[in-house]
């Protein structure tokens, strides 16, 4: 094998040329730059703290919609209204209602109602279409 010394062959030139007096000034323009290019410093906490807040701006609301948002007080329903819609709105039948109604519904309606025999036969007397109520 044949020996190689790397000082005797020929020089490569390198393609970097550093400027005339560059290192004399270097420290005076790189803090130059540095001074003129200085950011603000912001807190890495700054973007967790957004999060928190926005989970707690939910948190608030999804508690405070149940209480804002309050049913009306169905207390304020007189019975005619409430017989109305039975009536005419609901797809109940009479049929439905009775199966529905317990035994002391019954006997509490017995009890409002109160109307007389007397009453009764009169108006069942009065009526000529009978078989219409004996087959209902």
């Amino acid at each position: 094998m044949n020996s190689f010394n790397l000082e005797n062959g020929p020089k490569i030139k390198p393609g970097f040329k550093t400027p005339d007096n560059y290192f004399e000034n270097f420290s005076e323009q790189m803090l130059a730059r540095i001074d003129s290019n200085e950011k603000p410093v912001r807190s890495i906490f700054q973007r967790r703290k957004n999060w928190f807040m926005a989970a707690a701006a939910v948190l608030i609301i999804g508690i405070a919609i149940p209480f804002l948002n309050k049913p009306a007080n169905n207390a304020s329903i007189d019975g005619e209204s409430l017989e109305n819609y039975l009536a005419y709105q609901s797809t109940i039948s009479q049929y439905d209602l009775i199966n529905l109604l317990d035994k002391e519904d019954i006997e509490a309606l017995e009890s409002d109602l109160k109307i007389d025999d007397a009453v009764v036969e009169s108006a069942l007397s009065d009526n000529t279409n009978l078989e219409n109520y004996l087959t209902e």
